[in-house]
């Protein structure tokens, strides 16, 4: 028994030890961009025309991120036992290929030119959580000819899905291009590595028109190979996704894993552009307490988890009737107005505050609450945490799914759960630390009444306690600011082309 136990002990230790050495490398790492901000639902497509004398190759690349796979993968998998054979690998590349063959358009001298395809590869690259990416390349080509072809060319595959887009026109030697609407130079080596200076804007290119000589150029030969397989590109996420593939699974690596989510959750709070913004500003705009900042990361917890669930459910069943990846810009958008509505709402009552003040002389009322002076309506700290909560992270999404496939569902819902809790975590702090901010300035400016006198900062800050203008002041600011967050959340989603589905 003293051995099992010590075996036992040895393993749970060096379970322990591999896991922090991932959670280490993964935050010492520098942040990973996405090549879009839901990297993990791209659909990116690639097409390299090759200029021969009597030929144009085309070599194109689709590659699926981890959860387009993952719903593909019930195409695939048509015997549903969880390995894609010999025959099902056949049988989908001979209907994909001609598929995606269907939907490129090559035209020279106006006139329609049929593509051939001459040879085609699958792989299944390994992605976060477990998952795998797919990676399906084609060698096309068709017939060429005249002293100085134009040539029209068209990618029409996937013009729903999110994800990079390029074409690139390389001519063979002895060949002259005498013009092209797109580059020679290959930006991402076929879908391999993605430039980070043009993540945040990535390539939208679909179609192409050049026009080039054949010159005395040579015959373009026997076909090359298809493209070899490549590694899945890295997207940011992937030490938290990691969680969900420990082998061991014991007590002590289980507690570690569930403390790296919540770290995770809290690094995800601290990135740019999660609601750290916007409840500040709603704890500035009123006189918060310490319970409800702790009631608003509850609220923020549970929808960020559920919100995970929900696109989960949408990814797993309902994704032949909406792509989850279309539900991100509609819940920013919908986070974005109840953010605004918010902040008006704020406003108009500080307003109707000074208002009421004014007229009745009330200058001992308290500005930074509601009118009444009573607690925070439950309705606003819902609408707050549900603003902040309603867009879940990708990554989360990706574990969820992998410990579906894992057969692990109930550590995928431990960790989702430890992440939105850490995430929340945050955000309480941020409340927490206005809440008490605030308090220690009432207490100033109960104990600095000598800087009323003072000439200069005087009327600013005589005083600095619930009865001084800054702390009026605040209020009016923290709705403004509620409102100008909105409003960016909002453009942000407009923005996106996911919102219309273009």
């Amino acid at each position: 028994m003293r051995g099992i136990a010590l075996r036992f002990g040895m393993s749970a230790v060096a379970g322990v030890l591999a896991l922090l050495a991932v959670m280490a490398l993964g935050l010492a790492r520098p942040g990973e961009a996405d090549a879009h901000p839901l990297g993990n639902f791209t659909v990116n497509r690639y097409s390299r025309l090759e200029l021969y004398s009597v030929v144009i190759r085309v070599r194109y690349v689709l590659d699926m991120a981890e959860i387009p796979t993952f719903q593909e993968m019930g195409v695939i998998d048509g015997d549903g036992d969880g390995q894609v054979s010999e025959a099902e690998e056949a049988a989908y590349l001979a209907a994909k290929g001609e598929e995606l063959r269907r939907n490129l358009r090559l035209s020279l001298d106006g006139e329609a030119v049929q593509l051939a395809i001459v040879a085609w590869e699958l792989s299944f690259p390994p992605g976060q959580g477990g998952l795998s990416t797919l990676r399906l390349a084609l060698l096309l080509e068709a017939p060429a000819g005249g002293d100085h072809p134009e040539v029209e060319y068209r990618d029409d595959n996937y013009s729903d899905r999110l994800g990079w887009k390029e074409i690139v026109v390389r001519p063979a030697e002895g060949v002259t291009l005498l013009r092209s609407t797109v580059s020679a130079e290959d930006v991402t080596d076929e879908l391999t590595a993605y430039p980070g200076d043009l993540l945040s804007h990535p390539l939208d290119v679909r179609g192409a028109s050049f026009a080039y000589v054949p010159g005395g150029a040579a015959p373009a030969g026997a076909p090359a190979a298809a493209p070899a397989a490549a590694p899945a590109p890295e997207r940011a996420g992937g030490a938290f996704a990691s969680l969900i593939t420990v082998d061991d699974l014991s007590l002590p690596v289980l507690v570690v894993s569930l403390l790296a989510a919540l770290g995770f959750g809290a690094l995800h709070a601290l990135a740019p552009g999660h609601g750290k913004t916007f409840v500040a500003a709603y704890f500035v705009g009123v006189r918060g307490t310490a319970r409800e900042a702790l009631l608003l990361g509850l609220i923020i917890a549970a929808t960020h988890t559920l919100g995970v669930l929900a696109i989960s459910l949408v990814v797993l069943y309902g994704s032949s009737f909406i792509l989850p990846e279309r539900l991100y810009p509609w819940l920013g958008l919908a986070s974005g107005i109840m953010v605004v509505a918010l902040g008006l709402r704020l406003l108009a009552a500080r307003l109707l505050a000074w208002r009421r003040r004014h007229e009745h002389g009330h200058a001992h009322s308290h500005p930074a609450r509601a009118t009444d002076g009573s607690p925070l309506p439950w309705k606003s700290l819902l609408a707050l945490g549900f603003a902040d909560g309603l867009t879940p992270s990708p990554s989360a999404l990706v574990v969820l799914l992998a410990a579906v496939s894992l057969h692990r569902v109930g550590l995928g819902l431990l960790l989702i759960v430890a992440f939105s809790v850490g995430l929340a975590a945050v955000l309480v702090l941020v409340s927490l630390a206005l809440v008490y901010g605030r308090r220690l300035l009432d207490r100033l400016g109960e104990r600095g009444a000598r800087l009323r006198e003072h000439p200069y900062v005087g009327w600013l800050v005589g005083g600095v306690g619930p009865e001084g203008r800054l702390l009026r002041l605040l209020p009016v600011g923290g709705a403004l600011a509620l409102v100008a967050v909105g409003l960016v959340l909002a453009a942000r989603a407009l923005s996106q082309p996911g919102l219309l589905g273009v």
